[in-house]
């Protein structure tokens, strides 16, 4: 009797996409840390940024949806969007940035072996 309410199905369904959202944020906060190449201060900001991120999303989406009463089916919506998202869409993205950082590397090594400069002081 999961969805017996009138109206649980949908919650459960816009706590997905707010999952979903909080997939998202960790992918920008993970590129940002990547980016940075932080070290132990600026990786502990940006785990907090997460965090304050994400906890500011699934609130959101708790008001907005159901008026703030947090119910166990909401939160068990939440992981499942959240774990939909780093199945179905993250892990096949990192793989593909991993592809092409690989091929760009490629390039750039070729490029750099036939670059004029290397070419006219040999």
């Amino acid at each position: 009797m999961l969805f017996a309410t009138v109206g649980q199905g949908a919650r459960f369904i816009w706590m997905m996409a707010a999952g979903a959202a909080v997939g998202a944020w960790y992918l920008v906060t993970a590129l940002l840390r990547r980016f940075i190449q932080a070290g132990f201060w600026l990786t502990l900001c940006c785990d907090l940024l997460f965090g304050l991120g994400a906890a500011a999303i699934l609130i959101a989406a708790l008001i907005a949806g159901s008026y703030g009463q947090a119910r166990p089916f909401e939160l068990l919506g939440a992981m499942c969007g959240a774990g939909l998202f780093c199945a179905g869409f993250l892990a096949p993205l990192w793989s593909l940035l991993r592809r092409l950082r690989r091929n760009l590397d490629k390039t750039l090594a070729v490029l750099a072996k036939k670059h004029p400069i290397n070419i006219i002081f040999k």
